[in-house]
């Protein structure tokens, strides 16, 4: 099986699309329920004809791929779905209800918010296609489970990250797919974990996903960005810290008028030794980068709202 494919348990796998020609960073995963399929995110649109190719690989088409599950509507997680459905007609999606708009008719809000906040990374991910509302199953409540075949799925609201973002655990392997709600994790830089905070991210809201996360005792939580990791409920803590330290570095940075991002990274650096090692990282994960350090502006503006606030 070629490299970009990795099996990663007996009925999970994860396709690195390899976007920007960068590997573990967009990777949805694959899991087999039986005879049928299910996708978790399918990334930007730029990526969806070597998704299709991986698929074909390992015997997935339009007859056996039963749904695609999307943790949020971001454009690394969903941009491509509409160019995807078109190879996939009768695969059914879950998404949060305020997700569904957004695929139906993307270039309402969903693709110019997009080249807004992201700029020549959007225009990289290329432009979203409309998906057909009758393919949509849209969540109304802030739990849902759905049995497929022999798996068993218990979905959860986790906003913080984006207020309609969900993850779900799948109870037949303890697995907490957790999207970017527990931020990213990069196996080549020793698993460094570092937060996934857009702006107008929300750390109020993002810690109390992780406490409902934590109510489940996760075996192992599979990140979307971009691998599953044991010691499940210890990574859960750890992030909750994680994100505590960061309000209170960005804090001390704004006090000190350290105002640009790149700047407001070396003082993170200096104290969170997981980010420090994709602050001071290789070129190679540029695109991880460039996530850290909106990851940093989503900070910056969460501050100084709480300042004016106050």
């Amino acid at each position: 099986m070629e490299k970009n494919i990795r099996q990663l348990d007996d009925i999970i796998w994860q396709l690195d699309l390899k976007i920007d020609n960068e590997t573990e960073f967009i990777a949805p995963y694959l899991i087999k329920a039986k005879e049928d399929y299910i996708i978790v995110d399918v990334g930007p649109t730029c990526g969806i004809p070597e998704l299709v190719r991986q698929l074909k690989i390992l015997g997935v088409d339009k007859s056996n791929l039963k749904y695609v599950f999307l943790t949020h509507i971001h454009l690394d997680h969903s941009g491509g779905l509409g160019t995807f459905m078109q190879s996939f007609p009768d695969t059914q999606i879950i998404v949060h209800r305020r997700g569904t708009p957004h695929l139906v008719d993307p270039d309402k809000v969903l693709w110019q918010s997009s080249l807004d906040t992201l700029g020549w990374v959007a225009e990289m991910y290329q432009r979203p296609v409309p998906v057909k509302e009758e393919n949509i199953i849209s969540i109304h409540d802030k739990t849902f489970n759905i049995k497929v075949n022999n798996l068993e799925f218990n979905w959860i609201e986790t906003p913080g990250h984006a207020s309609h973002h969900f993850s779900f655990m799948l109870e037949n392997k303890n697995i907490m797919f957790c999207g970017d709600s527990v931020g990213m994790l990069v196996p080549s830089l020793d698993f460094a974990m570092v937060p996934t905070t857009p702006h107008p991210y929300r750390i109020e809201s993002g810690i109390a996903s992780i406490k409902l996360m934590l109510e489940r005792s996760p075996e192992k939580l599979g990140f979307a960005h971009h691998a599953i990791r044991g010691e499940g409920v210890s990574l859960l803590n750890k992030h909750i810290a994680q994100l505590q330290l960061w309000e209170s570095c960005v804090s001390s940075c704004l006090g000190k008028d350290i105002q640009d991002e790149e700047e407001i990274g070396v003082e993170i650096a200096k104290v969170d030794k997981e980010s420090a090692r994709l602050i001071n990282g290789p070129e190679e994960f540029g695109g991880l980068r460039k996530a850290l350090i909106g990851s940093i502006t989503g900070f910056k503006n969460l501050v100084i709202k709480k300042e004016s606030d106050s």
